[in-house]
């Protein structure tokens, strides 16, 4: 397997898939209009990228950087490409796209309640594998509130709302609520 990570435009020929799997992979609260994500992955901080092995395309991630820090706002592998070590390998290729930065993901909260619990419970693992771990941090928005996971060292709240801040800008941003406060959970 060889992952390659290329940038997305609306005229790539497989931005029909990536749009399926985005609509299909996460909540309609988690969901940013896809024309908003592209016109904002035209800034020079932002990486909205198509993932391939071989010319197939397996999945997308969208990257939000500032400084050193790089936060994984979306990462999504194809239904008919999971379990074969791509979101993995996916990671990996984050990581060495950006080989100095910190970087953070948000993850629902494990919480023995919810309707999901043992996804979540999966989802924390396959991440604290992927070297991730948690940052004592929970990010809560307007619907849901979410564990901070960080590979790479430690990051305070403030640097995580400026990045925040920066990709949404003063007006999204006052919208969006987002709020980082501390956990006990690590």
């Amino acid at each position: 397997m060889i992952l390659k990570l290329e940038p997305l435009t609306k005229k790539q020929h497989n931005f029909g898939k990536v749009k399926e799997l985005y609509y299909g992979s996460f909540p309609k609260n988690e969901q940013i209009p896809m024309n908003l994500l592209l016109w904002k992955a035209k800034q020079d901080f932002v990486d909205f990228l198509a993932l391939y092995d071989e010319g197939q395309f397996v999945g997308f991630t969208y990257l939000i950087t500032h400084k050193d820090l790089t936060y994984v706002l979306y990462i999504a592998i194809d239904s008919n490409a999971r379990s074969n070590g791509y979101g993995g390998q996916a990671l990996a290729e984050i990581k060495e796209k950006y080989p100095y930065n910190r970087i953070i993901l948000n993850i629902e909260v494990v919480d023995e309640a919810a309707n999901n619990h043992e996804q979540r419970v999966t989802r924390r693992k396959f991440y604290t594998r992927n070297g991730y771990k948690g940052s004592t941090y929970l990010y809560q928005d307007r619907w849901s509130v979410y564990e901070v996971m960080v590979h790479g060292g430690k990051v305070s709240a403030d640097e995580f709302h400026a990045l925040l801040k920066i990709y949404a800008g003063a007006l999204l941003f006052s919208v969006f609520k987002p709020k980082i406060t501390s956990s006990t959970a690590g």
